[in-house]
């Protein structure tokens, strides 16, 4: 660690913690969970909440978490950042199924559709050996639903059919489930949902006609226990997302969908085999996974001009040559993998160890084009090819125990990865890390973490992926670094006269030698960056009878070093420098109402750019409001209305595409007021 980043670090937790008390968050999505050395770096979202909230993309997901920012407009683009970096630095599984590898840099990463969710998990930082191989930031662990959430303890089969509409996309859906228990052993689980969108309303601003999205998702799962001591689950999980829109989702500048772009879906088929054993023994209990995940985008065919670009006057000129026919494409990656975990007690030592591995590939499936005019006519352009491939392994180890008011858990990670296919490489290394947690009285826990980091280059993205021919890899290193965390957790429940009440404070910092960009390195997988980031993260939780408070602050900032200025050039991370604000309300008016308010306060910064022009990020405030009826005279029924956006305040996120480097004209502006109602009827 850098004592300069640390000193920056707590220095602005300090100012900060002082304004606590105007920094709130939202919710019932987001449960704290664990011990208290868990308090503020592991939440929990729950499908409950996300019913409650009517939850449809990612952004509805995640947006209550502190240190987490999910960007975009559109479903396809919405982009995750954590901790002043994008998801690509984090590990993020869909039922122990690795996600790897990157379709398109203008598209999301994280392709669920929360209709399918039981329960999401994210982990902010890089402290546990548990995480995964790459995990730079934090994890997210995705889970989807099984039979048994849907049926009542009375309950054989069932079904249930949920309808929605949302003004400002314009977004009708029809979620429809079965679910049956033949007998104690044997559970199935069936869910499919659609839905539709129109043009998107941003406030002073034309409709978007050219981000229209069609979903369709479905779920399957077999959950078989054929006694106390197993357990198997077998599940397909599919998610299409197409429609008419711009490939380039989060561009502002094209508006209007005749102007066609030939784009079909994003798309990703994952099976999952899971199984779990536990015989009441000490020293075994298993968790094992299997998994095959394939992301896929399609392209149409078209007829597209072909030509040069020139400089004429100051202003690019293009000067079209002939005309080009196109072939359908269709543009791959898979993972498979599978990972073996087992826990044993050991005297007061519980040990947690295992082996996980994976292979990823990337490929473009699609004939040749062929020059209708112009100089090449009749020639022939090849589509199709083969691109990278990671190849991955890791081994941990991690021991929890208990010393008097310590609790302490180091780990240790061994970790390969190989590139192979058109890029060559590999990288290995031995990563230690340790959480440690000292009770201090009744009411306060202090916390440290450290965890030594490490990530391969991951794939590029496939769209734009170069053949072999046009590969001249550069000297790839991998990515490492360290992570450091402190904190503390002040149970508030006496002294606030509550049901329960917790005050958490974190303030890190992490260094990431040899950053690469996520995705466009499609040449040569090269290096860029040496990275520092610091923060703070404050989180409040308060209970009383049927009044839950949530209320969050985050703050990160970040400088890179460049690693191709023979200089060293330093600028400022242009996703970092926001405070986050986020707090709400719920409560439970009685046995049939519910109801709930979440508001997100994010002020203007402004920062210096690499070429040293200054740029201004406007503040905003947002405000949701929500409630659910549930009636006595019919238990099976469900309506859920809310109100996003309540103020038609036009903003966009400060992570988002063009705001973050200051363009007016590629600025990312998020929906207006939404309108939200679902019906549902469980049979």
């Amino acid at each position: 660690m850098k004592i300069k980043s640390l000193s920056v670090a707590i220095s602005v937790a300090l100012t900060s913690f002082s304004a606590i008390s105007a920094q709130e968050k939202t919710q019932d999505t987001l449960v704290v969970t664990g011990s208290a050395l868990d308090q503020l770096v592991q939440t929990e979202i729950n499908s409950e909440s996300l019913e409650q909230k009517q939850a449809s993309d990612m952004k509805d997901v995640l947006n209550t978490i502190p240190s987490v920012t999910v960007d975009g407009n559109a479903r396809y683009s919405r982009k995750v950042f954590i901790r002043g970096l994008e998801d690509k630095f984090s590990v993020v599984t869909i039922d122990g199924s690795r996600q790897e590898g990157q379709l398109f840099h203008h598209n999301g990463d994280q392709t669920i559709d929360p209709a399918m969710l039981k329960v999401a998990e994210v982990e902010l930082g890089g402290n546990s050996v548990l995480a995964g191989a790459g995990a730079i930031n934090g994890t997210f662990s995705y889970e989807t639903k099984d039979p048994s959430d849907l049926l009542a303890d009375d309950e054989s089969i069932g079904a249930r059919v949920k309808t929605g509409y949302q003004t400002a996309y314009e977004r009708f859906s029809t979620d429809v489930a079965l679910y049956a228990k033949v007998n104690d052993k044997l559970q199935f689980l069936g869910i499919a949902n659609y839905s539709d969108d129109g043009d998107l309303h941003i406030p002073d601003k034309e409709n978007v006609t050219s981000k229209q999205g069609e979903l369709k998702s479905g779920l399957a799962k077999v959950v078989f226990i054929p006694n106390d001591e197993n357990e198997f689950k077998l599940t397909f999980n599919r998610y299409s997302d197409g429609g008419k829109r711009q490939l380039s989702g989060e561009k502002a500048g094209a508006l209007y969908a005749e102007d066609e772009h030939h784009y079909s879906s994003m798309n990703r088929d994952t099976v999952t085999l899971q199984h779990s054993y536990d015989a009441g023994s000490d020293l075994v209990s298993l968790k094992s996974n299997l998994y095959y995940n394939h992301q896929y985008m399609d392209r149409n065919a078209l007829i597209e001009d072909y030509g040069d670009w020139n400089q004429v006057g100051g202003k690019w000129v293009f000067t079209k040559n002939g005309d080009l026919s196109i072939p359908d494409r269709k543009y791959n990656v898979t993972t498979i993998g599978g990972d073996i975990r087992n826990v044993s007690w050991v005297g007061e030592h519980e040990l947690t160890y295992g082996l996980e591995g994976y292979k990823a590939k990337q490929w473009i499936d699609a004939g040749d084009g062929v020059y209708l005019s112009g100089p090449n006519q009749g020639t022939t352009k090849k589509y199709g090819m083969d691109g990278g491939t990671i190849t991955a392994y890791g081994l941990y180890i991690q021991d929890k125990f208990e010393i008097n008011d310590f609790t302490l858990t180091p780990g240790v990670r061994y970790d390969v990865h190989k590139l192979g296919g058109v890029y060559t490489g590999e990288f290995k290394q031995v990563s230690p890390k340790f959480k440690g947690q000292y009770q201090a009285s009744d009411n306060l826990s202090l916390r440290i973490g450290y965890g030594r980091l490490f990530k391969g280059a991951a794939l590029p993205e496939t769209l734009t992926m170069k053949p072999a021919s046009d590969v001249n890899q550069s000297d790839t290193k991998a990515m490492t670094g360290n992570n450091y965390e402190a904190g503390f957790d002040y149970d508030l429940t006496s002294a606030l006269n509550a049901d329960s009440a917790l005050l958490g404070f974190t303030v890190y910092t992490y260094d990431l030698d040899n950053q690469m960009h996520p995705t466009k390195n499609n040449k040569t997988l090269s290096n860029q960056y040496d990275v520092q980031v610091w923060g703070i993260e404050t989180v409040f939780t308060y209970v009383l009878n049927d009044l839950s408070i949530y209320a969050n602050h985050s703050y990160s900032d970040g400088e890179q070093t460049s690693l191709k200025d023979p200089i060293g050039k330093k600028s400022h991370m242009n996703k970092t420098g926001i405070h986050n604000i986020k707090l709400g309300t719920k409560y439970v008016v009685n046995n049939e109402i519910i109801m709930g308010w979440d508001a997100r306060f994010v002020p203007g910064n402004e920062y210096s750019d690499e070429d040293n022009n200054n740029v201004h990020r406007s503040g905003f405030g947002v405000h949701n409001i929500w409630a659910t009826y549930t009636p006595d005279f019919a238990k099976d029924l469900s309506v859920n209305l809310g109100i996003d956006n309540l103020f038609d305040q036009r903003y966009a996120e400060h992570t988002g595409f063009g705001i973050s480097w200051g363009s007016e004209k590629y600025t990312s502006y998020e929906a207006g007021r939404n309108f939200k109602a679902t019906v549902a009827y469980s049979f």
